[in-house]
């Protein structure tokens, strides 16, 4: 049997006296400086997203041979999406049949005035679609769905006046064409309004809309 020898209050060799270790400093003693509030953050952020992940439960898969629903808040802005893809097929189908009357052979994109306008107007109702989409969907997602919707019916609508109007007469074209740049830009705005709402909710816990509600 060992027996242990020295007061109960000695030191080991090699281990600081008391007074020696209330003289360490903040960081020696393990508290938090400057460069853990990153670190916080992050922690927080995991336990935030934890919460709500526990909440809404696990991501289930779909059983074979069911249909995966589409969320419903994407439906109008499908359905929008769909709608306007019908409407660019409706315009090239149309500059198809022009290259046949004024008998304009590819890859030719002159001839007739009749056809270049026509040509013309299709080609840029093209080079505007993928903006349209975009803001479409994201004014739709982090915004407002109903609103980004009656939008783009207004910009489909915009597009078909403006298709129509240039076949007809080149200064016919600018009513539509104003009318579509201002959708956009309002879809623009909104889509860029709820993404920076949704940063700030996401990242620093801070729901604009929310506090806006109660006021």
């Amino acid at each position: 049997m060992r027996i242990r020898t020295g007061s109960p209050g000695a030191t080991r060799p090699g281990t600081p006296a008391p007074e020696q270790r209330s003289r360490r400093t903040p960081a020696a003693r393990g508290s938090p400086g400057p460069w853990a509030r990153p670190a916080r953050l992050g922690l927080r952020l995991r336990r935030k997203a934890a919460r709500r992940g526990s909440a809404r439960g696990p991501p289930s898969l779909p059983e074979p041979g069911r249909r995966c629903r589409m969320p419903a808040r994407s439906v109008l802005l499908a359905a929008a999406s769909v709608l306007s893809a019908c409407q660019q097929s409706y315009f090239a189908l149309h500059v198809g049949k022009a290259r046949l009357k004024y008998k304009v052979t590819p890859p030719a994109v002159s001839g007739s005035p009749e056809f270049e306008r026509m040509f013309r107007a299709q080609q840029n109702c093209v080079e505007f679609y993928p903006i349209f989409l975009v803001t479409l969907w994201m004014a739709g997602w982090y915004f407002n769905q109903v609103f980004a919707t009656c939008l783009g019916l207004v910009y489909i609508y915009a597009r078909h006046q403006y298709f129509w109007g240039y076949s007809e007469a080149a200064k016919k074209r600018i009513t539509g064409f104003r009318l579509s740049l201002g959708c956009l830009a309002l879809l623009t705005v909104l889509g860029a309004l709820g993404i920076a709402n949704s940063f700030l909710d996401e990242y620093l816990d801070l729901n604009v809309i929310k506090k806006l509600r109660h006021f």
